[in-house]
């Protein structure tokens, strides 16, 4: 598969192959005589071919105006993903509606399809690199690591029961081609990410703190950030913690499912992240508190989008 530049969902692409284009409607123009009135004159013109000149100008089209985004000139050949590092959903969006699997469905089933696909992956999309041109994103705040380990076992855990429930034949094996490249691609981003939030707790915990009046609330947040900061993760750990979790997600089949695991996930998390401070330190619970708080949002959004897919079987 080939990206497209082009291409900015199934439904423009419906739509647009509904409607003539530019071309088509100038074009039988060319050459032909309209007779016009100027002074009190009429007058006879006659359109030239060079209206088909404008007509190009008229045509530049998305794609050449994709080509000037950051992430796409930086993009590999090889990483068909890092040419949508925001949009990653339309990667296999273009695949489905190249495969014609969006034929048959309506534009309220196609709607939902990619409403689907792009809460899934939005979470990974929020770690591109580079601004660029942002097309749908729905997140925006920089998670942290551990989000991005969390969310990156659950998008791939969707998209393959996305794949397994609404696909079958050589479309569901290019589909899952397509999940393997999008787990490549995103290992890579997430394998010693870290946040600015992170990095400003990693950077400040060795510095040697200085003798600045404090209330209780702020040295004790102080004494917690600087143990999380400490904390040093190995890339085993990492991968281990991301397969952990996706064998999580991949025994959801149903509403009870989704529950159960998200409690596993939450408590998994919180583990994998506070390894580094005693159960019986005084920071350990504030620990706890504080990151179960800033992972909150990606609970809900992961939550949402396997209600979403589960809702649909």
């Amino acid at each position: 598969m080939k990206i497209d530049l082009g291409y900015i969902g199934a439904i423009v692409a419906r739509n647009r192959a509904k409607m003539p284009s530019v071309y088509e409607i100038k074009n039988p123009l060319a050459g032909k005589q309209v007779e016009v009135i100027r002074n009190g004159q009429a007058y006879k013109l006659t359109i030239s071919d060079e209206i088909k000149q404008v007509q190009g100008m008229m045509a530049m089209t998305v794609e050449e105006f994709f080509q000037k985004d950051i992430n796409v000139q930086n993009a590999d050949p090889s990483d068909i993903f890092s040419y949508r590092p925001q949009d990653q959903w339309l990667v296999f969006s273009q695949y489905l509606h190249e495969s014609k699997y969006f034929d048959s469905l309506s534009n309220e089933e196609l709607k939902k399809v990619e409403s689907i696909l792009q809460h899934i992956t939005d979470g990974m999309d929020s770690l591109a690199k580079n601004a660029g041109i942002n097309l749908f994103g729905i997140k925006k705040q920089q998670p942290d690591s551990y989000e991005a380990h969390l969310e990156l076992a659950s998008s791939t855990a969707a998209l393959q029961h996305f794949s397994d429930t609404f696909l079958s034949g050589d479309v569901k094996k290019g589909f899952d081609q397509l999940i393997q490249d999008y787990v490549r691609h995103n290992t890579k981003k997430v394998i010693g990410y870290q946040s600015v939030e992170e990095i400003f707790y990693a950077a400040r915990a060795k510095i040697r703190p200085l003798n600045a009046p404090l209330t209780y609330q702020q040295s004790r947040e102080l004494s917690m950030t600087n143990k999380l900061g400490k904390t040093v993760y190995t890339h085993e750990e990492i991968e281990s913690v991301i397969k952990n979790y996706q064998e999580m997600f991949e025994s959801i089949q149903n509403e009870e499912d989704l529950s159960a695991v998200l409690v596993k996930a939450k408590e998994q998390l919180l583990s994998f992240v506070t390894k580094g401070i005693s159960p019986k330190d005084a920071d350990y619970q504030l620990a706890r508190d504080f990151v179960a708080q800033r992972s909150n949002d990606t609970f809900k959004r992961i939550e949402n989008y396997w209600h979403m897919l589960l809702k649909e079987k």
